[in-house]
């Protein structure tokens, strides 16, 4: 039953989506984006099972989900300023994450890849037990590393 539910909230993320990306929608492209979450949903969970893995988030990580919009629209204006002045810009950092329980780091490094990676101006390059290797751009990603390295 728990992954049920587990393949509901992943279904449901997918197919809000799949949604904000259409421009018109039509009954057959909603159709094609429900079944096109639902595989992707229990393929995501299937993967997650056959990795061992065990996320435990914390709620208090939905506020770097809040802060995304602000960020990437600033980061989008800063990345293409950048880009433009001097294409060689930016540069590697180590993000230190808290000493944290199995679950509760394995889902620490999820979600913290998946919000730093939404922005134009940090991208992940690969994730360690307790450090993830970033790229990003000079005056980019700060707030969001501060928040996921708390």
């Amino acid at each position: 039953m728990r992954a049920a539910g587990e393949v509901a909230v992943w279904w449901f993320g997918l197919a809000a989506l799949w949604l904000v990306t259409l421009s018109t929608p039509a009954l057959p492209e909603l159709l094609a984006g429900a079944v096109a979450a639902l595989t992707a949903a229990v393929a995501a969970v299937a993967a997650r099972h056959a990795l061992g893995g065990r996320w435990r988030p914390k709620r208090s990580w939905w506020r770097w989900v809040a802060a995304l919009p602000v960020a990437a629209v600033r980061e989008s204006a800063l990345a293409l300023r950048t880009v433009f002045r001097d294409p060689t810009a930016g540069g590697f950092e180590e993000v230190a994450l808290p000493d944290e329980p199995g679950p509760v780091r394995e889902a620490r490094l999820a979600a913290a890849a998946l919000v730093l990676g939404c922005t134009p101006g940090t991208m992940v390059v690969s994730g360690g037990s307790r450090v993830l290797l970033v790229h990003r751009l000079p005056g980019s990603g700060t707030r969001a590393l501060r928040q996921v390295s708390r």
